[in-house]
């Protein structure tokens, strides 16, 4: 069986789907936010208006879940207005073994 080399868009695309696969747990407070996931892991969430960040805190705790789940991600980054508004920085993997890795 061939293997096919993935491209700069295959990956590309993947991440997109696996960033609206997260939005479509969170629906109600992401759907308005821009977010993407940078080298480092950390999934940054820009928010148009002050309240969506008030229902995002309120679900962190799930969304941190899911965003290692689906993405890897390892921090959460909350953003109005270009400024960072709220971080949590989360290792699901204890770091003796991310070490490792």
């Amino acid at each position: 069986m061939l293997l096919t080399e993935i491209s700069l868009n295959d990956l590309l695309l993947l991440e997109q789907l696996r960033i609206e696969r997260l939005r479509s747990f969170f629906s109600q407070s992401l759907m308005e936010c821009p977010i993407y996931l940078d080298q480092h892991n950390r999934l940054t969430v820009h928010c148009p208006e002050p309240c969506l960040i008030d229902m995002l805190i309120d679900d962190l705790e799930e969304m941190c879940d899911y965003a290692w789940l689906i993405l890897g991600a390892e921090s959460i980054v909350l953003s109005f207005a270009q400024e960072e508004v709220y971080r949590v920085d989360y290792h699901r993997v204890p770091k003796v073994i991310r070490n490792l890795i």
